[in-house]
């Protein structure tokens, strides 16, 4: 990746302030790419092999048929990081024929090579949310670097959509409080998530149906674009929960701290969606 094209995703008047960051953001994006983002904490999502994840296009006449609960008992929230990617088309098309909404927190350069994916998010009524812009590893850059990875990412949004995020995800769920606080003066909420569902990792879509469950109403569930395990396991992840008569909803900001899965709190929680216009 050049360095012009982090930079043409920044406007003009704050290209000299980032000149000097751009050479840490590459390096943190090159590891990224030689190592599988491999890193010796507990929980650690791996961005998608981009090369590698391309799969047969859905056929939604042949999907299984669910049926939602009459009365939903609560609410959990499907979200995708790391996209949009040449398999987001798919989920899309998944999350369309079954009427189910989700959060797919983006990658800015991914945003900048698919575009029209990102409007399509939109469209079809999908929450799409801050994942930096070179999926750095927050906690171990400075301060002010990470942030404008963050920030990088938000004007390439806002170039797109014309309005920014209101969601952010760390990269493997690093934060602290200085980035929280970063993310929350920027207006984003820090959104983690209650059950990961390893599909970074899995060799099968039922590996990655098996370790989706376990959400309560106001659960998020970790998933990554790109990955073809994900795709074949979705209808399957939908049906198990419409089975427990919990419904598919938003992430939403609440007032009080709530746990996450990675040992931490956020202020997110699914509720039900809002009703579209």
């Amino acid at each position: 990746m050049a360095a012009s094209d982090i930079e043409a995703a920044i406007s003009p008047e704050r290209v000299t302030m980032r000149k000097r960051t751009t050479t840490v953001s590459l390096a943190a994006l090159a590891t990224l790419v030689l190592t599988g983002c491999s890193s010796t904490t507990t929980v650690h999502p791996t961005p998608i092999p981009r090369a590698e994840s391309t799969v047969q296009a859905v056929d939604v006449d042949h999907l299984p048929e669910l049926n939602a609960p009459a009365t939903c008992s609560g609410y959990v929230a499907l979200t995708f990081d790391d996209g949009p990617t040449q398999v987001t088309k798919d989920l899309l098309d998944i999350l369309g024929h079954y009427d189910v909404p989700a959060a797919f927190f983006n990658l800015g350069l991914q945003e900048k090579k698919m575009p029209e994916l990102v409007e399509r998010q939109i469209r079809e009524g999908h929450q799409v949310g801050n994942h930096t812009m070179t999926h750095p590893e927050l906690l171990t850059i400075p301060l002010d670097e990470a942030l404008d990875d963050i920030d990088a990412a938000t004007v390439v949004h806002r170039d797109l959509v014309d309005h920014s995020y209101t969601l952010f995800r760390p990269p493997y769920g690093g934060t602290n409080q200085e980035i929280r606080k970063g993310a929350e003066e920027r207006n984003m909420t820090e959104v983690l998530w209650t059950v990961d569902s390893k599909d970074y990792e899995a060799a099968s879509a039922e590996q990655v149906i098996e370790q989706s469950q376990g959400m309560t109403d106001g659960g998020i569930l970790l998933m990554h674009d790109g990955k073809p395990p994900t795709v074949e396991a979705l209808p399957q992840i939908i049906r198990s929960y419409y089975d427990q008569g919990l419904c598919f909803g938003q992430v939403t900001t609440v007032d009080e701290e709530l746990p996450s899965n990675m040992g931490t709190t956020h202020r997110a929680r699914a509720t039900e969606q809002e009703a579209k216009p």
